[in-house]
């Protein structure tokens, strides 16, 4: 194959629709990754490892993908280079509007078989407009869902995760309700399952919330997951919002991208719709797979996803970091006509963690506290309120030691997770 022939061109080049992906390759040496993307491009488009008959011009002027760009690492002294960033443009006409068949394009068949490659990155080039609509909801439509207009937004997820009934659920959800936390969502392991329907466990729950308010004046807005089968999300999601539902929690991940765009596209004007991660580091291999940054930013962002879970980094890693970064970039940065989706970290968060995300993430974030909660030796109900004093105070800047002189719950917490007072 010559190199200055298809599969191979320029950036400026790109006249058709198309859309641009960078992948991160590693172990192929100089002499073979010209070839080895080559054979990439034209296997996840037109053709497959070996020539085939009746592939015509056409075929290839109009539908093959084409290798923009091959960057590297640096020449070692053995000739070779271990990293090479990729960029193949991929003609939109291949999958239209579909998710599934996009992805099937950037990260299927050949990834395992031509080249081992990480996707990175997706830039639409050469005129093209996804026809996805994005969030139809964001920040502004949750802080009037809750009330709160100056502060980040503390989510609770339930703990134990599954295994109890609708009635005994709603216990753990008035005990975290009492505390104040602003959202509190069901545990991405609890769906439907005969003993705990997700229907039930919803009235259930605001009846929970109805006394609650009518205790202290508030009331959490519930996220019931409505995980399961395409057809049946679209009756749980119906069955929810007819019964007085605001929001719900879907793992995209399993439940899949196109589906959340059906959901989004049917209720994403009527519930506030939160995409959940996982299973996704069972996709996020260091040397193949999708990066995060597109799998919890860029796609469930066009999918119309409009708040994320996202893993918290990993303290004292740095890729950790870099990686969250990149993920929280891909949520919220400009994307033509299509808004951004909220940030909700999670995942090991406790109150001594509040001045460390504000700082990074700023007042509009979604702060998931679960076991830190749950967990607290006071009690859920404390450990709710020494999640509020904490994320207070630091939206207000004020010292958690100083804060906790006057909570004795966040006192505590932070005596338990490490700060003392």
């Amino acid at each position: 194959m010559r190199y200055d022939e298809q599969p191979f061109g320029r950036p400026e080049d790109i006249g058709e629709p198309a859309v641009v992906a960078s992948y991160a390759v590693s172990g192929p040496d100089y002499g073979a990754i010209l070839e080895r993307a080559a054979v990439f491009a034209i296997g996840q488009t037109i053709g497959t490892w070996v020539r085939v008959p009746g592939i015509s011009e056409n075929m290839i002027r109009s539908y093959q993908g084409r290798v923009i760009s091959v960057l590297d690492s640096g020449q070692g002294a053995d000739g070779q280079c271990s990293t090479f960033v990729l960029r193949i443009a991929f003609p939109a006409a291949n999958f239209g509007n579909s998710l599934a068949m996009l992805m099937t394009a950037l990260v299927g068949n050949d990834v395992s078989t031509a080249l081992h490659a990480r996707l990175i990155d997706l830039e639409f080039a050469g005129g093209y407009k996804p026809g996805y609509r994005g969030p139809r909801q964001g920040i502004d439509d949750l802080r009037a869902l809750t009330g709160i207009r100056s502060r980040p937004l503390v989510l609770n997820m339930i703990k134990p995760c599954a295994g109890f009934t609708p009635e005994e659920g709603a216990k753990l959800f008035a005990q975290a309700a009492m505390g104040g936390v602003d959202l509190i969502k069901d545990d991405e392991l609890l769906g439907s399952p005969g003993y705990n329907r997700v229907l039930d466990r919803f009235l259930s729950y605001e009846a929970a919330a109805a006394d609650v308010y009518e205790k202290t004046g508030r009331r959490p807005v519930y996220l019931p997951n409505i995980t399961d089968t395409p057809s049946r999300m679209m009756e749980h999601a119906e069955a929810l919002y007819q019964a007085g539902a605001k929001a719900c929690l879907v793992n995209f991940i399993f439940s899949g991208l196109d589906a959340l765009k059906d959901l989004t596209d049917q209720y994403g004007d009527k519930l506030f719709i939160m995409g959940h991660y996982a299973g996704v580091g069972v996709m996020n291999a260091w040397n193949n797979g999708i990066a995060n940054s597109v799998m919890l930013g860029l796609l469930p962002r066009l999918a119309g996803a409009h708040a994320v879970m996202t893993m918290a980094p990993l303290p004292g890693n740095p890729a950790s970091h870099y990686d969250f970064r990149r993920t929280v970039q891909a949520q919220r940065l400009p994307l033509g006509k299509i808004a951004p989706l909220v940030t909700a970290v999670g995942g090991g968060i406790t109150p001594i963690s509040q001045e460390a995300y504000q700082k990074e993430l700023g007042k509009n974030t979604i702060i998931g506290i679960g076991g830190a909660i749950q967990g607290h030796p006071l009690g859920a109900t404390a450990g709710a309120e020494a999640a509020m004093a904490a994320v207070k105070a630091a939206a207000e800047q004020i010292p958690l030691e100083e804060a906790a002189r006057v909570c004795k719950p966040l006192a505590a917490a932070l005596e338990l997770w490490g700060r003392k007072s």
